[in-house]
């Protein structure tokens, strides 16, 4: 029987930077932040998995049930703590990832190798030889695929699957602005736990008193406990609430929620009335194309 020489250095540095891009990629996808220090300790942990592959009388480290637990393992170290809906979204993001970059790198190793492959030894030597050219350019396949699908995305490519037309009322009027399905926006109301829609300022402008837009016509971001402070005990002051978010930039934000009378969504031909929903206004465009103008969770569509 033939022996072969395994450097675990290579493979736990091969697994690391594999599982680095995957974590990445399932942040991206998911809408998820994660800092850097935490995709490489993720990225360390799977590494560190792998080489229970080459420890002798470890073989239940290797089952189908240990596997789907160690990745729980993985992606709540690089995420949580989150909501459960939006903790499972990241964890089929980054099976979806591993599944991507994991196919391609072996794809790659074996198209990169020339001649047969005859048995589980020759597919060892090949994967061996090629280890690194595999995943080399697996990653930039992956990387070229990513950001292919990204601009077809902003040419406006899937729109039909992703721009969901809303009309907001309010106090007797009426706005009408596309949004965009954000399957990573699970934000809730804190006091109703209601879901949140993401809206521009400029979009609901109309629908909002003087005095909430003198506030967003100043330069810098709006204050929000100064917003809500200058309401005091006016008429309208009911509709409005402090909506905590944290995104890549920025974690413990707060934005100005709004309590409209109805939010009406069209969907494939029906309509779609909601009532119990908070509209978080961001003081900025949320598209720069200018394409969409509010971001909708998948719970309020029924996706969620």
């Amino acid at each position: 029987m033939a022996a072969y020489t395994v450097y675990l250095d290579q493979v736990f540095l091969g697994n690391a930077v594999m599982n680095y891009a995957i974590l990445w990629a399932a942040s991206k996808l998911s809408r998820t932040p994660a800092s850097r220090g935490r995709l490489v300790a993720g990225a360390c942990l799977g590494a560190a998995y792998s080489l229970s592959l080459f420890v002798p009388g470890m073989e239940f480290f290797l089952s189908a049930w240990f596997k789907a637990a160690f990745s729980v393992v993985i992606a709540a170290a690089v995420f949580a703590p989150l909501p459960p809906v939006k903790f499972l979204t990241c964890l089929g993001c980054f099976y979806l990832a591993s599944f991507v970059l994991g196919g391609l790198v072996f794809g790659m190793i074996f198209f990169t190798h020339q001649g047969r492959v005859a048995g589980s030894g020759s597919a060892v030597e090949v994967i061996a030889e090629h280890f690194w050219p595999g995943i080399v350019l697996g990653l930039a396949a992956f990387w070229t695929a990513g950001r292919g699908f990204s601009a077809l995305v902003k040419k406006g490519c899937f729109d039909g699957l992703f721009k969901i037309p809303l009309s907001v009322k309010s106090e007797g009027k009426q706005v009408k602005l596309e949004a965009l399905l954000d399957t990573g926006n699970h934000l809730k109301d804190p006091l109703t736990r209601h879901p949140v829609v993401v809206v521009e300022y400029a979009a609901l402008k109309p629908l909002l008193p003087p005095e909430v837009q003198a506030c967003f016509e100043k330069e810098g971001e709006p204050d929000v406990w100064q917003i809500l402070n200058l309401l005091g005990e006016k008429r309208f002051a009911g509709r409005f609430s402090a909506v905590p978010f944290q995104s890549l930039s920025r974690i413990g934000g707060l934005m100005v929620g709004y309590r409209p009378d109805e939010v009406i969504i069209e969907q494939k031909g029906r309509q779609l009335r909601a009532e119990k929903v908070v509209l978080a206004i961001y003081h900025s465009s949320l598209d720069p194309g200018n394409s969409y103008h509010a971001l909708v969770g998948p719970e309020l569509i029924g996706l969620g």
